[in-house]
C-alpha cells in the first residue's frame, strides 16, 4: 500500500493505537476505570490544570512519605517488601473491609513486577486502588491527600474521562509545551507494556517519580 512508502513515526504509531477503545484485561481492571470515571465526572467537582498538579508535588511528596512510615510498620521482617499474608494484616490494621479473594485480586494488580511481594511503590497503588473502590476508611487524611492528588494529575491527562489515558490526551493536556519528543518519551515511560495505553496503575508508579517520592531513598533522617 501507498502508508508502507513512509514509515510511521513512533508518534503517529502511538496515535493509531490510541484510537481503538480500549477493553480493560481483568475485572478488577474494570472496575478500577468504572471508579475513576465516576470520581472524576462527579458533580461539582473543579477540573484541576496541570500546572496546579505541579504545586501540589510537594504536598503529595510530604503524604507519599508518611504512607512509607505505615510501609515500614508493616514491614516486619525488613525486607523492604510486603507478602500476602503481611498485606490482609495490613488492610485489617487499615480498617480495610475487602474480603481475602478480594485482597488476593488487589495484591495482584499491585504486583507490577509479578515478584509475588510489593515493594512501596506497589504498596501506595495497593492502598490507592483500595481507596479508589471503596475498601478503605477514609479518617486517614495523608493517604486521602496522595491518593486525591495522584486522581486529580490522571484526571488532568485522562481528557476524555474514559479511565485510561491515550497519548493523544497527553498532547492536548500538556498543550504542546513539553514538545512531541518530551511526550513520547513520557508516554513510553507510563507505557509499561507498550499497548498505547496508560491505565492507573501504570500512572500511579510514574507519578511517584514525578513528585520525588523514591523507594531507594527511603533512609531516616
Amino acid at each position: 500500500t501507498c502508508t508502507s512508502l513512509f514509515p510511521l513515526s513512533a508518534i503517529q504509531q502511538i496515535a493509531i493505537m490510541s484510537m481503538s477503545e480500549y477493553k480493560p484485561e481483568t475485572p478488577l481492571e474494570g472496575e478500577i476505570i468504572e471508579a475513576l470515571k465516576k470520581i472524576i465526572s462527579k458533580e461539582g467537582r473543579k477540573q484541576p490544570t496541570f500546572l496546579r498538579i505541579q504545586l501540589q508535588f510537594p504536598k503529595a511528596n510530604k503524604a507519599f512519605e508518611k504512607v512509607k512510615k505505615v510501609f515500614r510498620d508493616l514491614d516486619l521482617d525488613s525486607d523492604n517488601s510486603l507478602s500476602l499474608e503481611e498485606i490482609n494484616e495490613a488492610v485489617k490494621t487499615l480498617g480495610g473491609t475487602a474480603s481475602e479473594e478480594e485482597v488476593k485480586a488487589l495484591f495482584e494488580t499491585a504486583d507490577a513486577d509479578g515478584s509475588g511481594d510489593i515493594d512501596f511503590k506497589e504498596f501506595v497503588l495497593f492502598i490507592c486502588v483500595c481507596s479508589l473502590l471503596g475498601h478503605l476508611k477514609e479518617d486517614d487524611s495523608y493517604m486521602n491527600t496522595a491518593f486525591t492528588c495522584v486522581v486529580d494529575a490522571f484526571s488532568v491527562f485522562d481528557a476524555n474521562n474514559d479511565g485510561v489515558i491515550m497519548f493523544a490526551e497527553l498532547d492536548e493536556a500538556m498543550d504542546g509545551t513539553s514538545g512531541k519528543d518530551v511526550m513520547v518519551a513520557r508516554m513510553k515511560e507510563m507505557d509499561k507494556d507498550g499497548d498505547g495505553y496508560v491505565t492507573f496503575p501504570e500512572f500511579l508508579i510514574a507519578f511517584m517519580s514525578w513528585v520525588g517520592s523514591d523507594d531507594d531513598s527511603d533512609e531516616d533522617g
